[in-house]
């Protein structure tokens, strides 16, 4: 039967014949997608000072990811991993946009320019490191939330991260 899953982490709407393991818009895991009459999206009432500052880093490292993932995509040359970096970009930008909801701020834009390389083994290198912090900020603001809701948000985030970080360590592996 076709039907609708809503994500608690980003909001986007996934409509399909059975739930999907992952959010296809943000990355989270499957327990985080809901159908529509089970939805409830991780909003927090109340934000304490240091969360709300945690939510503005976390969305400028997720723009800088996005910025770096934009790069990527557009600059190594083998197309399938283009492609990966093309999606990565797409999900660390939906991460940057659910945050911006969470605080009540605007959306920032994407910059266009970014260094990274021509060699897919080599961004994604520079993508793990990119993944490696997100995830050690991510687990720290987690930590530091006074909120259940801002706590579970970074802790998706962590587990969103994780499952980046897994897919550069098999490419560098090879």
């Amino acid at each position: 039967m076709f039907e609708a899953f809503r994500c608690e982490v980003c909001g986007e709407t996934y409509l399909g014949y059975s739930k999907p393991e992952n959010c296809p818009y943000c990355g989270a895991h499957q327990e985080y997608l809901k159908r529509l009459e089970e939805y409830e999206r991780i909003m927090p009432d109340e934000i304490s000072e240091k969360s709300h500052e945690n939510v503005l880093k976390a969305i400028d490292l997720e723009i800088g990811n996005a910025k770096f993932y934009a790069c990527a995509a557009r600059k190594t040359e083998n197309d399938l991993d283009a492609a990966v970096f093309k999606r990565l970009k797409k999900i660390e930008a939906e991460h940057a946009e659910a945050l911006a909801e969470i605080i009540d701020v605007p959306e920032k834009e994407i910059p266009t320019y970014e260094e990274c390389s021509k060699e897919a083994l080599e961004n994604y290198k520079q993508s793990h490191e990119r993944e490696e912090r997100a995830i050690r900020k991510y687990s720290q603001f987690a930590s530091e939330a006074k909120n259940s809701e801002i706590k579970e948000l970074f802790e998706a985030l962590v587990e969103i991260e994780q499952d980046h970080l897994d897919l550069s360590e098999r490419k560098i592996s090879g």
